[in-house]
């Protein structure tokens, strides 16, 4: 019961400071956007992490080493803040410091909670942070789950009571000053029970369970890589894989092969075809990885960098780390899985490393893509319409803004520039967009001008990539088209099919007229017709440029041009 009280009070607090953030009680100190933001750092690592190890190691430990991560995690926060402006919430403007944030305030928790429970000599005692650590996950997701189930009954119950005119319960609904403490207190309820009742509610049905994925996650790997380079070998004009995807594919197997040999080897996988499919996947990662090294390349030299391609490069480094390491453990021979666990403590520090250099000037991710970006422009290796002028203004911090500051300079004597630069600002302050996607999208011959309306929805749906919508590919070709027909004959009039083809990937869009606003109905999907090989959608808008399209049916029908069948999918 002591246990209980301990977390619902410091479930309530957390509600409260919570409360105060978002009342702007803080206000009152006048702190500056920074100051605010590491405050709330502060407070979110502290709470987070003591909740998290209370039930362990008791409030005095818990208290004291929330404090110690917290801190150090806060002034990084206030540090890396420094790189934005005060226009907008800093926390809106650092995803990927957010994340950086998160690994710096989580990652320690484990090993904090072994110190303090075995001793400093044993901080890498495999058995327990393993254990620790799926524990804190299982907790947390249990808690979170009560939670949202009373919620659930709160929300059940004051509708019943407000139907004898009873709203007693809606006052839940509308003061956050109660709603808050009481979500935390709730929150820290539920993580007690679980602790308590640790035997029975513990990761060990849930990580079993995920271990039967590992051989179906080799097949689908192992059948991707021979697709590839199948693909390859044939010439097949093909889009790249996307990074984003196999790079969350290798964390998935970094977390299936962990799963696999466990704490100990008497508790790791047993069946053969288990240890045969953590054995192989740990083999094949190095080579996801090298894949994603490679198609990460070709498009940093094509497009330069950008803060997404820094984030995926140093998280493919990190991946790298676990795939050379898993690797050469699983080659060692017997004791193979010792030394799986051996490398997981030791990337585990990587990855706290790596987060505490991405918070500081030694990496500097909007620095390194606008210095790529204005380099490329120099060299005369990128046009002025494909700068990320957008992005670079609104997302890429002071560092971005300087950049933009660099190329309207460069604007004074090059018009090309200057007519980037205005297609490049926010939709509010520029109509040039519009008109320079009604200029740039390809429509049939004969064809009436699109709506209005349906040009800024595709604008609003492409968001930051908007500037660069439907520019034409270097080689002057179009890249996007529009063709209106009755492609589905159950509703009214005639629907707007949208295909584009980006620098790696196709885009298909079908678009519906309701009260005279337009919005999305279906995605389009290739139909390969006899003697024609899928590929690349630039054919197809060669073919509607030049009027070389017919619309046939197809139980519904769809759009035929360049050799290829473009369906709408399915709503």
């Amino acid at each position: 019961m002591h246990s209980r009280l301990q977390h619902s009070l410091l479930g309530a607090l957390a509600g409260l400071f919570f409360w105060s953030l978002e009342e702007g009680t803080w206000h009152a100190l006048g702190l500056d956007p920074r100051a605010f933001f590491a405050l709330a750092v502060l407070g979110t690592v502290f709470f987070g992490a003591a909740l998290a190890m209370l039930g362990e190691i008791g409030a005095r430990k818990a208290l004291g080493a929330a404090i110690v991560i917290a801190i150090p995690v806060a002034l990084l926060g206030w540090w890396d803040a420094a790189g934005f402006g005060p226009e907008r919430p800093i926390a809106a403007q650092m995803r990927y410091g957010l994340l950086a944030l998160f690994v710096l305030a989580t990652v320690p928790i484990p090993f904090a909670m072994v110190s303090l429970t075995r001793g400093r000599s044993h901080w890498a005692n495999y058995p327990e942070l393993f254990t620790h650590s799926w524990n804190i996950v299982v907790r947390y997701g249990a808690a979170w789950l009560f939670l949202g189930l009373v919620w659930l009954v709160l929300f059940l119950s004051s509708r019943l009571l407000e139907s004898v005119d009873i709203d007693i319960l809606q006052t839940l609904f509308q003061r956050s000053e109660i709603a808050l403490p009481l979500s935390g207190a709730i929150l820290g309820l539920g993580l007690a029970v679980v602790t308590e009742l640790e035997e029975m509610i513990s990761p060990t049905l849930i990580l079993r369970l995920l271990r039967l994925l590992l051989p179906a996650v080799v097949i689908v790997v192992a059948v991707f890589l021979i697709g590839l380079v199948l693909r390859r070998m044939q010439g097949a004009a093909g889009d790249f894989p996307e990074t984003e995807t196999l790079l969350a594919m290798a964390v998935a197997a970094v977390t299936l092969i962990s799963i696999g040999v466990e704490r100990e080897d008497h508790e790791a996988v047993e069946a053969p075809v288990l240890r045969l499919s953590a054995r192989g996947l740990a083999l094949i990662l190095p080579v996801m990885v090298a894949v994603a090294v490679w198609i990460e390349w070709q498009r940093i030299a094509d497009t330069g960098w950008t803060p997404a391609r820094v984030a995926e490069f140093v998280l493919t480094a990190l991946l790298a780390g676990y795939g050379i390491g898993y690797a050469l453990a699983t080659l060692s021979g017997r004791l193979w899985m010792e030394r799986v666990r051996r490398v997981n403590i030791a990337m585990a520090l990587m990855l706290v490393a790596v987060a505490l250099l991405w918070l500081t000037p030694l990496i500097a991710p909007y620095k390194i893509a606008t210095r790529s970006q204005i380099a490329l422009y120099e060299a005369g290796r990128i046009e002025a319409a494909r700068l990320p002028i957008y992005a670079m203004e609104t997302d890429w911090g002071l560092a971005g803004k300087a950049g933009v500051a660099r190329l309207r300079e460069l604007a004074e004597t090059d018009p090309s520039l200057a007519s980037a630069l205005a297609r490049g600002k926010a939709p509010a302050e520029s109509e040039t967009r519009l008109t320079g996607l009604r200029e740039d999208i390809v429509l049939p011959p004969g064809a009436g001008a699109p709506p209005e309306a349906l040009l800024s929805l595709l604008l609003q749906e492409a968001g930051p990539g908007a500037a660069s919508l439907c520019l034409p590919h270097p080689d002057g070709q179009p890249s996007c088209a529009l063709v209106r027909a009755d492609f589905l004959p159950d509703l009214p009039g005639d629907e707007a099919m949208f295909v584009r083809q980006g620098d790696y990937s196709g885009l298909i869009d079908l678009y519906a007229e309701r009260d005279g606003s337009w919005r999305r109905v279906s995605r389009g999907q290739v139909v390969v017709e006899a003697g024609t090989a899928q590929g690349s959608l630039d054919p197809v808008i060669a073919a509607i440029a030049k009027g070389a399209l017919e619309i046939v049916p197809s139980g519904i029908f769809g759009l035929r041009a360049g050799g290829q069948m473009i369906l709408p999918l399915s709503r």
